[in-house]
């Protein structure tokens, strides 16, 4: 199944008694990038959280957030000791230098390493398997938004194939025709300027044959055949594996014939049939950069 690279998932956990957020954000990349925004606290579980991802998504650009629940009130370490430390050097100091005025309460707030906000304790084998279970299951529903957006990339694939394969299937009936009226006009041209010389009529025949033949598409428009073929069958690979880079090296082959077509036309309504697959041809390659 086609899966994307884009995708949004989120989920509340608890760990150790917290409460928590997780979300998941993947956008395209040629590898798997990943980046965690969390509680410091929890960076001790970086590597476990990023290994449980990448096991699910493979591929693409990750950042993973976790957000405790603001509405619960933190734990507050106060250091009573180092505050009355500070009260007695300050009445120390107002008596020595003889300072007017009282010791405020926010004067006592400002002073350093009073207060501190006890961080949870996330160190046990429990934590632990509630962070990989819930990097889990934030991480299914990221792949499950994959595939459903994979789903809709693979329509809008499909039908631009086939627009290309109808306008190729035009070019090529023009092209037989055009192939015929070059190779006749060509041949006349030639016997006109060599009216005064001994060469012989098939020599010319030959010689127009071989300069009409440039302008002959049969070939491309045949590997743009198998190339179609060979986009499909990885389009509808059943197996589950990334197909992402397969594809965009096919679209760059079928890129590459409708170039040679392009450049070999020289009837205006095969040109602008040609820019068409062009056109179609880069939508399925900026597609395609999405798809894992």
């Amino acid at each position: 199944m086609l899966e994307s690279m884009t995708a949004y998932g989120t989920l509340d956990f608890e760990l150790s008694g917290h409460k928590y957020t997780m979300e998941i954000r993947s956008v395209n990349h040629r590898f798997f990038e990943f980046k965690l925004r969390a509680p410091s606290y929890l960076y001790k579980f970086e590597s476990l959280i990023r290994d449980t991802i990448k096991s699910r998504l493979q591929r693409g650009s990750v950042e993973c957030y976790v957000k405790s629940d603001k509405t619960s009130s933190p734990d507050i370490d106060v250091d009573y000791e180092l505050m009355g430390e500070y009260i007695k050097s300050l009445n120390e100091a107002q008596k020595k230098f003889k300072l007017e005025g009282k010791i405020e309460l926010a004067d006592i707030m400002k002073l350093p390493n009073i207060f501190a906000t006890k961080e949870p304790d996330v160190v046990s084998e429990i934590a632990e398997k509630e962070i990989v279970a819930s990097a889990e299951n934030c991480a299914d529903l990221v792949k499950e938004m994959q595939k459903k957006e994979g789903g809709k990339l693979r329509t809008a694939m499909e039908q631009h194939l086939i627009n290309i394969e109808k306008n190729t299937n035009e070019i090529e009936k023009k092209s037989h025709d055009l192939f015929n009226i070059s190779f006749n006009k060509i041949k006349e041209r030639l016997k006109e300027l060599l009216a005064d010389s001994n060469i012989p009529t098939e020599r010319i025949t030959a010689e127009a044959g071989l300069m009409a033949e440039r302008l002959d598409i049969s070939e491309e428009v045949e590997r743009l055949a198998s190339h179609f073929g060979q986009f499909r069958e990885t389009l509808n690979n059943k197996h589950g594996e990334p197909v992402g880079k397969k594809l965009d090296f096919i679209v760059q082959e079928i890129n590459r014939e409708i170039n040679t077509i392009a450049s070999k036309a020289e009837d205006t309504n095969v040109v602008y049939t040609a820019v068409e697959n062009k056109t179609l041809t880069e939508k399925i390659r900026e597609q395609v950069q999405n798809v894992k």
